[in-house]
């Protein structure tokens, strides 16, 4: 996972959903241990969803060949769906896969 997007992260975690520094920390050790390898995030970014902030997590996702965007932007980034073999899910959808 690349540093913009553990930035990013964290700010939707701690801005948006509210969640105190503790928690934070935790969720993001676990991503990191899920995702030990660091992906740049791309110098070239192609505007694809209308945010260029956005775009820079799309395109970190690409270089790194996720399988899978979990996102709740329902404005920018859900829209697109699919990128290639990347899907694009909310974050309820991609826990709905893994249980099943």
């Amino acid at each position: 996972m690349s540093q913009y997007a553990l930035r990013e992260l964290e700010r939707i975690l701690t801005e948006k959903l509210g969640l105190d520094r503790e928690a934070v920390f935790a969720l993001l050790e676990l991503v990191e241990e899920l995702c030990p390898i660091p992906i740049p995030t791309p110098e070239a970014v192609t505007a694809l969803s209308g945010d260029p902030d956005d775009d820079k997590i799309i395109a970190a996702s690409t270089a790194a060949g996720a399988d899978y965007l979990v996102s709740g932007d329902t404005k920018h980034v859900l829209p697109l769906g699919r990128l290639g073999e990347m899907q694009i899910l909310r974050p309820q959808d991609l826990l709905a896969r893994l249980r099943s």
